[in-house]
């Protein structure tokens, strides 16, 4: 089995006041990026692991933080890591 990468983008939605603790501990997250956060606690986040399975573990791992509302998975993509090395005419 040759080995993927996987892309997902995910709205994380979160309190006001966890807002900063969340953003601090998605920091620490290996793959994890933040890449905007509104004023009612939302935040644009995006996630490469190396399977699907390893995606969801980081989403649960995100809503079990305090003070998140929910992780709402809105885009996923996949392919060989392989493919990340090819060039492009």
């Amino acid at each position: 089995m040759s080995e993927e990468i996987h892309i997902a983008g995910v709205i994380v939605a979160v309190s006001r006041q966890h807002t900063e603790d969340v953003r601090a501990n998605l920091a620490v997250l290996p793959g994890a990026i933040v890449h905007a956060v509104a004023d009612d606690g939302r935040m644009v986040v995006t996630l490469e692991t190396g399977s699907a399975p390893a995606t969801l573990d980081c989403m649960d791992a995100i809503r079990a933080l305090p003070g998140v509302f929910n992780v709402a998975l809105v885009y996923q993509h996949a392919e060989p890591a392989a493919a990340m090395e090819e060039m492009i005419s």
